[in-house]
């Protein structure tokens, strides 16, 4: 929620605030002032803008209302706010004519100008980017920004984002805007921690409710079948023809396994859900691993092929034998799932940085659009598979949980051949392990 401004300085008494307090906007406004005057306006800022972020839970509503507020007290053209997610730094907020360019931009940890902002918690302060050899990122302002001023937002010593402002005017920043920019960080933490935390809460309380929803409705249909047939066998087993009783044995037994591959990948949710995912690697033949799930899954889908091709001479690797088992099966049997009847499911292994991959291809529909983020989600399950086929959209963000928490990676991409290629990998035991 907006506020108006505390203060109502004097637009006669020399350079003053233009969106802040209504008068004309004079470029290098802060610097123009006097000391006294810039530390009124820098008060009068900060106190606004913590005051209309006091009330405001919505992250990215802090982060907008705090770069509009910022605009007409220091001249620049654009700015922005990114925060870090993970090992990305992602802009939330974005103000100027690249604003369309900026938002949602991701750029990986590494040697960059705004992850050293970041991660040395020191402002940065350049007054020419392309004199010094660098662009901003995005089509226009790659050419067109000139100046440029970030400083980090810091929470409990650790560089959690930068907000930064940029111009397409040389030397355009000074030392009074990076003072005023780090107080306005400074005071931005706060509320970025809390609203964080509030929306931390929330997803916590939609996967719990979306838990319950889903546990009650995939242990219902297994566990019913599994009931219902046994009362049918016990009743009239004895006047039942070989074909009939078969099949009864055959639902039991199938819907039994679906059960316990349920379980299998909520006891693996529980776990990191809560943070305690932490698995005892240890040296494994992958070969071995994946020869005896490959195997399974045929068993399971039996209208479909299945074939493993595996290079000779393959490294060790790190990993826990029964999730790494349980990786494979959910992968090879959501490739079954998503396939055409009759069609072949390919498994690939092979030596690959120091490590070994295992890539599991099919002959379906392919990624149809969807981005591999959305398809690692928890619960996630794309609109046509919904209509198509059961699940609980849990099997893949569990694979992706056990792979990182063995020190792997999990991918997924559209084959080169057609249909979908799910993959991973994980790391080889170096040679002083292996001593």
């Amino acid at each position: 929620m907006l506020v108006a401004p505390i203060m109502a300085p004097d637009c006669g008494a020399g350079p003053r605030l233009s969106r802040l307090s209504g008068c004309p906007a004079v470029p290098g406004s802060m610097a123009a002032m006097t000391d006294e005057a810039r530390t009124l306006a820098a008060a009068a800022l900060v106190l606004e803008i913590t005051t209309a972020a006091a009330g405001e839970r919505d992250l990215e509503a802090i982060l907008r209302a705090t770069l509009a507020r910022l605009d007409g007290v220091v001249a620049f053209t654009g700015g922005s706010i990114a925060l870090v997610d993970g090992d990305d730094l992602v802009i939330r907020a974005a103000i100027g004519p690249f604003e369309h360019e900026a938002m949602g931009q991701r750029l990986a940890r590494g040697p960059s100008r705004s992850w050293h902002v970041v991660e040395s918690r020191a402002p940065v302060r350049i007054d020419d980017l392309l004199a010094h050899g660098r662009r901003s990122t995005g089509t226009l302002a790659s050419t067109a920004i000139r100046s440029w001023l970030a400083v980090p937002i810091v929470r409990g010593g650790i560089g959690v984002g930068l907000l930064e402002v940029d111009s397409v005017q040389t030397a355009a920043f000074f030392e009074a805007d990076e003072h005023l920019l780090a107080t306005v960080a400074r005071a931005l933490a706060g509320p970025i921690d809390l609203a964080a935390r509030y929306a931390d809460e929330q997803r916590a309380r939609e996967v719990r409710d979306a838990f319950i929803g889903i546990v009650s409705h995939e242990l219902r249909t297994p566990i019913t079948t599994i009931y219902g047939m046994s009362r049918v066998l016990r009743q009239h087993h004895e006047t039942m023809d070989p074909a009939t009783l078969a099949h009864a044995l055959e639902d039991i037994e199938s819907e039994a396994d679906r059960l316990r591959r349920l379980t299998e990948d909520l006891l693996v949710l529980s776990r990191a859900e809560v943070g305690r995912l932490s698995l005892a690697t240890e040296p494994l033949v992958l070969g071995h691993v994946v020869r005896r799930a490959v195997d399974g899954e045929a068993a399971r889908w039996p209208d479909h092929r299945f074939t493993l091709e595996s290079q000779a001479d393959l490294p060790l690797v790190l990993g826990e034998d029964l999730y790494l088992e349980q990786v494979i099966r959910n992968l090879v049997g959501n490739a079954a799932k998503y396939s055409p009847v009759g069609t072949t499911i390919h498994s690939v292994l092979a030596a690959a940085d120091g490590g070994v991959q295992m890539r599991v291809t099919d002959e379906g529909p392919g990624l149809a659009g969807q981005t591999p983020e959305q398809l690692f989600e928890l619960y996630y399950r794309a609109p046509d598979a919904v209509r198509r086929t059961s699940g609980a959209g849990i099997g893949l963000f569990v694979s992706r949980e056990l792979v990182s928490a063995m020190g792997g990676r999990i991918w997924a991409r559209d084959s080169a051949s057609g249909g979908a290629e799910f993959g991973f990998w994980l790391p080889g035991l170096d040679d002083e392990a292996s001593d």
